[in-house]
């Protein structure tokens, strides 16, 4: 029987061949690329499976420059001894438990497909000055072709999203976002059960900052720790030094 570690991984990597083109880079490094949206740094990254050597850091940054990228971005499941002056971020891969706690919910929401201009509108109200007008609009119809959006309705408004993926007996959920407007109200935990309803006899897990609030309310409702995903990115080759 596959363990929870390896089918979140699996699955993850079907998940990312919808939109990034996978190939051999140096003996260490793979590239994963998507032309498609080339300054995403999620879907534009090297994945590593040892220590990269100094010369292939130094390949992969001369690749990014050459591509015209000011950014790079390396991850895998085990931290770097040497991260080339890069900052390390952690990603938490959590499961639900089948055995999973009581969820305060709001029956006063409903579920519907958001449409395009429904997403560009919450997306940008809380992402554009973030990620720039461009980019997050961009973002949106990119996933919105190839991902399974949900919308959560309160009031005949848009208040929540999120999309997920289904593939091999497992689910995986990200993109979730609740209006600041509406926070409070339990949209996050009634959008979650909804995912739950809807990928039912499927492995369920979802992305968790390991920093970051969120997973307290993930571990609260149910979910578990089965795998780290570490990540070093940079988003100005400016101020890395390889020499």
């Amino acid at each position: 029987m596959i363990n929870l570690k390896t089918q979140s991984r699996m699955i993850e990597h079907k998940m990312a061949t919808l939109f990034c083109v996978n190939k051999l880079f140096t003996r260490n490094l793979n590239k994963w690329e998507d032309n498609d949206l080339k300054d995403k740094y999620d879907h534009n990254y090297f994945e590593y499976s040892a220590q990269p050597s100094k010369e292939e850091f130094q390949k992969a940054f001369a690749y990014q420059k050459e591509r015209g990228d000011n950014f790079i971005k390396l991850e895998g499941n085990f931290p770097l001894k040497n991260s080339f002056g890069i900052e390390e971020g952690i990603t938490l891969t959590m499961a639900l438990k089948e055995d999973r706690a009581e969820w305060k919910t709001n029956p006063d929401v409903r579920f519907d497909v958001p449409t395009i201009e429904e997403l560009e509108e919450i997306e940008l109200k809380h992402y554009g000055e973030i990620y720039g007008r461009d980019f997050t609009v961009r973002n949106i119809r990119h996933n919105y072709e190839k991902l399974n959006y949900i919308g959560a309705y309160l009031e005949e408004r848009l208040v929540g999203v999120c999309y997920y993926f289904v593939a091999d007996g497992a689910a995986c959920f990200d993109g979730l976002l609740v209006d600041t407007d509406y926070r409070g109200k339990y949209i996050a935990t009634t959008i979650i059960e909804e995912v739950v309803k809807r990928t039912q006899g499927n492995v369920l897990f979802l992305h968790a900052d390991a920093n970051d609030t969120p997973k307290e309310m993930y571990e609260k409702m149910g979910f578990e720790v089965v795998d780290k995903l570490y990540e070093y990115c940079c988003g100005d080759l400016n101020e890395i030094s390889i020499n």
